[in-house]
């Protein structure tokens, strides 16, 4: 039985990493629970489109660099449809007499690839291809989104599955400025993000618990909301849970029951501290409809 080669030990193979290279980035990755790929990215030892050259190499597939419009869309998004594609980060290309190409960016994504086949009922061809580029797909074709170059206002996206805390937050945040967006879950989380590019995301988490490292990782995972700064509402105010969530990557902890002064403080040094106030602050137009938020989420 052959064994399957992890994506490191690939690149070291390929020359395009040295083994010290892929040591530091294994340990960063430890800690992080990040994507090596993305690492090594962020590492600035190998860029998006040199993985998906090497790992096409390896696998024997066939690549593309820039995803233009389906030639069946109606009928490849039946098949795909936008959550399947934003969760498994794909995008279909064609679909033909029982074989569906998909662009992928992960080949090693062995479990990911079985269960679309299962869910479809088809033969996969998978085609490689960057994150990137099945992001803007997705964008572009899944959610009709063009870069508008205008300016906006601060976007705080807020995610958490708790009505009772929803509608005074959004109210708050509002009220200060800021164009509030809600999601209950990642999912929803990350269509938000490719559709309103917020700036700062506000995570309902615990630090103790493995739900709240994988929410801060899937967010941290996806190329919607990887550069976005997260701020950790957690329900257990003691300094090991704001040590816990600092160590996780977040860059603040506020505790529940809010106080409403201090969270818009903290969203306030947040968007200074990444974005330098180059960012307008006050909503002065009504912002496009939040279509993918629950009924009786933030009014807008």
């Amino acid at each position: 039985m052959q064994i399957r080669k992890k994506f490191g030990e690939i690149l070291v193979e390929a020359g395009v990493i040295t083994e010290s290279v892929l040591a530091t980035a294994l340990q960063t990755q430890k800690k992080t629970g990040l994507a090596l790929g993305r690492i090594l990215e962020d590492m600035g030892a190998i860029s998006g489109w040199d993985i998906a050259t090497i790992l096409a190499q390896q696998f024997n597939l066939t690549t593309i660099q820039h995803i233009s419009a389906p030639l069946d869309p109606e009928n490849l998004f039946q098949v795909i449809d936008c959550d399947l594609a934003i969760q498994k980060n794909v995008f279909p290309l064609e679909f033909k007499k029982g074989l569906l190409k998909l662009a992928i960016s992960n080949p090693l994504d062995f479990n990911a690839l079985d269960k679309i086949a299962f869910k479809t009922g088809l033969r996969i061809e998978p085609v490689l291809t960057t994150p990137t580029e099945i992001f803007k797909a997705i964008k572009r074709y899944y959610l009709n989104e063009e870069p508008s170059g205008s300016a906006t206002c601060n976007k705080v996206l807020i995610v958490d599955e708790n009505d009772f805390y929803r509608e005074p937050i959004c109210a708050n945040i509002r009220k200060a400025g800021y164009l509030p967006l809600f999601a209950d879950n990642t999912t929803a989380a990350i269509k938000l993000a490719l559709q309103e590019n917020p700036h700062l995301i506000l995570l309902s988490a615990t630090g103790h618990t493995a739900n709240a490292k994988a929410l801060f990782q899937t967010l941290q995972g996806n190329i919607a909301t990887q550069h976005r700064p997260v701020i950790a509402l957690s329900a257990l105010s003691s300094p090991e849970e704001e040590a816990a969530l600092l160590s996780m990557g977040f860059f603040d902890v506020v505790f529940k029951p809010i106080n409403y002064v201090r969270l818009l403080a903290r969203i306030e040094r947040t968007i200074r501290f990444f974005y330098h106030e180059q960012i307008p602050h006050n909503c002065s137009a009504k912002p496009a409809a939040n279509c993918f938020a629950r009924p009786g989420g933030c009014q807008v």
